[in-house]
């Protein structure tokens, strides 16, 4: 089967970009679309892959619709084999701006759905209006909190949500270089990252935070402040102090018990247990896949 060969960004896919493609609908032509795997832009490359399917399925239209990476040239050579076209369109279609659409999306402008093609508004819709959420990983240094939440993160996108890492040691790196490890200390950074979960769950995403956060009175603080704005979700990484010295590839336990690093969790300062996580992941027993697997299952009834 031969099908007309149609590249974009498609960010998000409106009128206009089902406009260029009119032609070649009409003479019942199979279509291949390829989005364009930009990473830079707001909307996922996946995302807009199921916002051309929604249209090509509400159309009855004959598409394949594929991801491919970024472009930096198309090259041909002699005869190709098939028609290479620039589609002339009339201005009408030139007014169509992803970029206006985007804008309007910002402003809280419902007139956005009237610019998109059939279908793809759903799509979009039900993406933008997703109800933040935001899981806490918290648990003993080296218990296995950036592994886990990394891996949910992925398996969140490939579905085509929208999420977002927050880790102590990032944050630590950019915004909180002036903070040291004493209790204080720590309670700044954590409200720091509270505020950065809070601004991004505003805006529909699912914010994956891991942090030691060993004390329940600051836990409690944390999850006052993010219920009011968004799904709240403690996620306990349950591992024995033994456990995580031994995956402590840096020697920080070994350092601690030393005394050489000071107000350590698990060592010379306490880790006091979650009382009511909504997720309890056993680290010691089950594997990162299965612990994953675990967070998701949960997010089921959530996201």
């Amino acid at each position: 089967m031969k099908r007309a060969i149609f590249v974009g960004r498609f960010c998000p896919f409106h009128k206009g970009h089902l406009a260029i493609m009119q032609k070649k609908i009409d003479q019942n032509v199979p279509l291949l679309i390829m989005v364009r795997d930009t990473h830079y832009d707001i909307y996922p490359a996946r995302l807009r892959k199921r916002m051309i399917e929604a249209t090509m399925a509400k159309k009855k239209v004959d598409a394949k619709v594929m991801i491919i990476d970024d472009m930096e040239s198309i090259n041909y050579g002699r005869g190709v084999g098939y028609e290479i076209n620039e589609i002339e369109v009339p201005n009408w279609i030139k007014e169509y701006s992803a970029t206006e659409i985007r804008a309007r999306i910002d402003k809280k402008d419902d007139s956005w759905k009237e610019l998109m093609a059939p279908g793809a508004e759903k799509v979009l819709e039900d993406y933008i209006s997703q109800k933040g959420v935001v899981l806490w990983f918290t648990g003993l240094p080296f218990s296995g909190k950036t592994t886990i939440a990394n891996a949910v993160a992925d398996r969140l996108k490939e579905k085509g949500f929208k999420t977002e890492r927050l880790q102590s040691k990032v944050l630590r790196t950019v915004l909180g270089k002036d903070l040291g490890f004493s209790k204080e200390d720590r309670e700044k950074n954590l409200d720091r990252a509270t505020f950065m979960a809070k601004m991004l769950a505003r805006n529909g995403v699912i914010v994956l935070s891991s942090f030691i956060t060993p004390y329940e009175s600051i836990r409690s603080k944390i999850r006052s402040e993010l219920e009011k704005d968004s799904t709240f979700i403690e996620v306990f990484l349950d591992a024995s102090v033994e456990t995580c010295k031994k995956r402590d590839d840096k020697g920080l336990y070994e350092k601690a018990q030393k005394g050489e690093i000071k107000d350590f969790t698990g060592v010379s300062d306490p880790f006091e247990e979650p009382k009511n996580a909504e997720i309890t992941l056993d680290t010691e027993k089950n594997g990162v896949e299965e612990n994953v697997e675990k967070v998701l299952k949960y997010l089921e009834g959530v996201v």
